[in-house]
This record gives C-alpha cells, sequence and structure tokens, in this order.
C-alpha cells in the first residue's frame, strides 16, 4: 500500500531529539514566557530569511503562525477575492467563512474578471504549486506586477519553494510589490506552527494580527535554535528527497516534470480514486478536491521514503503516458 495522499513522513529520532532538547533550552532562557516582537524573533527572522534570500534589514520575513491564520486578516481588507485553479480549496473555504466573496478561475481569466484591481485580492501559490506543480514563469510574473502596479493586492504562497529537487531549476520568480507568504507545515509537519509574511508596507488588519496571534516566544526560541543546529537544513534535505520523487511521477505520467510535493495526473477512467486503490494498492486524493477536472487525481509524495521506487506509477492507465524507469535507490538523509 502506497499513500500518496500527503500524510506526513516521521522524523527519525535523532531529529526528533534534536527538537526536544532545542525547545527545553528555550524554554530555560530568561524571557522564554514573555510577549515577543510583532514582526517575531531576531534569531528566527534571520535564519528564515537566509533560507528564503529574503533581507530582514529590508523589512522581512515577518513571523506568523502559518498560512490560514493569515487568510481572516488578508480577508478584512474588504477586498472581492480571487483564487487560481486549480489549488488547495482550503485556502477557498477560509475566505469564505471570513465573509468573502471569493472566484475561482486559471490564472489569466483571474488577471481578466480581477478589475477594477484597486477592488481585488488575488491569491496564488508558486513555485511549485499543489496540486500540479506549476510555478511563474516571467511572462506571468510581469502580468501580476501589472495587476499590482494598477492597485491590486497580490498574496503569492511560496510553502513548496523548498521543494526542488537536484538538478531541476525553479524559476522562483516573486512578483515586484507582493506579499510573499510561506509555512513550515509542509517540511515540518503539520504542527509547526511557524510561518513567514513579507511584504513592504503591512496593512493595518494584517499587523494587528500578526501582533494578537504570533506564536510563542518559547516557540520561536526553539525553532531559532533548532535552525542553528542544523535541524532545518535537515528539512530541506528532506524536502529535496520529496521533490526527486515528484520529478520522477511527473516524467512517468506524462506530464511537465517539476518539482514539488505533488502531481495532479488525469486518468481515463471512471471513479479513479477508487480504482487506484483496489487495482494498484495506492491512495491517492480527488483532483476535484483541488478545484481540478473530474477524473484527474492528485499524487503526492510528503509521506513517502525517499528510496521508494513507485513501481505502481508505471502502470497506471494514462491516456498518453511517457513510460520512465524506477527512481534509482538513494540513502534516506533526510526526516
Amino acid at each position: 500500500m502506497h499513500d500518496l495522499t500527503g500524510a506526513p513522513y516521521r522524523w527519525p529520532d535523532e531529529l526528533a531529539e534534536l527538537w526536544r532538547r532545542c525547545l527545553r533550552r528555550a524554554a530555560c532562557d530568561p524571557g522564554w514566557d514573555a510577549r515577543p516582537p510583532w514582526q517575531g524573533d531576531p534569531e528566527l527572522r534571520a535564519a528564515l530569511g537566509a533560507v528564503l534570500g529574503l533581507s530582514v534589514a529590508a523589512g522581512g520575513p515577518l513571523v506568523s503562525s502559518g498560512i490560514r491564520p493569515l487568510v481572516a486578516p488578508f480577508a478584512l481588507l474588504g477586498r472581492r477575492v480571487v483564487v487560481e485553479r486549480p489549488s488547495f480549496l482550503g485556502v477557498v473555504t477560509a475566505f469564505e467563512r471570513c465573509g468573502a466573496r471569493v472566484l475561482q478561475a486559471d490564472l489569466r481569466e483571474a488577471l481578466r474578471i480581477a478589475r477594477p484591481a484597486r477592488e481585488h485580492l488575488l491569491w496564488i501559490t508558486s513555485p511549485w504549486r499543489n496540486p500540479d506543480g506549476w510555478s511563474l514563469d516571467r511572462a506571468a510574473a510581469d502580468r501580476l506586477a501589472g495587476f499590482v502596479a494598477d492597485g491590486g493586492v497580490l498574496v503569492q504562497n511560496e510553502t513548496y519553494r523548498f521543494f526542488t529537487p537536484p538538478g531541476l531549476r525553479a524559476e522562483g520568480l516573486r512578483v515586484p510589490g507582493a506579499f510573499v507568504a510561506g509555512s513550515m507545515t509542509k517540511a515540518a509537519g503539520p504542527w509547526a506552527r511557524l510561518g513567514w509574511l513579507h511584504g513592504h508596507t503591512v496593512p493595518p488588519q494584517v499587523e494587528a494580527h500578526l501582533r494578537a496571534a504570533a506564536p510563542p516566544a518559547v516557540w520561536q526560541r526553539a525553532w531559532a535554535r533548532f535552525a542553528a543546529d542544523g535541524g532545518v537544513e535537515r528539512l530541506l534535505e528532506r524536502c529535496r528527497a520529496v521533490a526527486a520523487l515528484t520529478a520522477h511521477a511527473s516524467a512517468v505520467s506524462g506530464a511537465r516534470q517539476h518539482g514539488g510535493a505533488s502531481v495532479l495526473v488525469r486518468l481515463g477512467i471512471e471513479e479513479p480514486v477508487d480504482h487506484l486503490l483496489r487495482e494498484h494498492g495506492l491512495r491517492v486524493g480527488d483532483g476535484q478536491d483541488f478545484g481540478a477536472p473530474a477524473g484527474t487525481v492528485r499524487l503526492c509524495f510528503l509521506g513517502c521514503p525517499a528510496d521508494c521506487d513507485h513501481r505502481a506509477l508505471g502502470l497506471l492507465p494514462y491516456p498518453d503516458a511517457h513510460r520512465a524507469g524506477a527512481l534509482p535507490q538513494r540513502q534516506d538523509t533526510g526526516p
């Protein structure tokens, strides 16, 4: 049985113990129970900035508790929200629960309907979008820059930036003037409660959220120590191993080869989720849960060991499959 639904991979014991030591040390620091600066712990901001290529001196990254908690303050801007398709529909649900009017469309259509720009907020994921691994190219980035220049608010979720496989280059483009947001949830696990936000000017609604809902000081210091002791780099090694699995699966399925953690596949069968479980022992997500057409499935490799060869992927009923060989065996160096 292969679980390709995105369940997280268990950390190795030595990395889990490193985290526990960092948390214990942070709990013994003076001021562990103080309110952290609203921008975030300085050491943690520096560590995040180093891996993200964002300068603290230039105003970011600011520490948040993740992606979904940022939805509410952006909804408070009172703009009509357009979410790209395909995308994780949990973002759509979160905005709607906050009272926002939400539309979904592919990026070209989204830019057409998000007019006038000053009344709209556009939410995208790049690089390596969940579920299909799409990333901004220069032409798309230029169109989005025009939207921002016209007064639009753009939030670019880059949670999957870390998931670039060896030998495959991500565009990694950031749109000038956009808010860049991300989370350690996919790199570490759903318990991480750590994210970031970067923007040249933070709206009062968003600043109020960061002040009220930031991770506790002891949690932020533990993450800062974990980064200083090499723990974050171990997580990034794991991300690259997952991305290698994704790149292989995208090649097997005939899709454009990409990184990230997931592949969107269209199969020429009815009820593909049930079929893959019954015939191939593969647990996958339904593409319709991500705004994709019926008949598509999402394969996510966050729970897979790096040496998994996924031989079953070559047996699936692709309409126009490009057949690739099994993954080379490799040692799992990540968590």
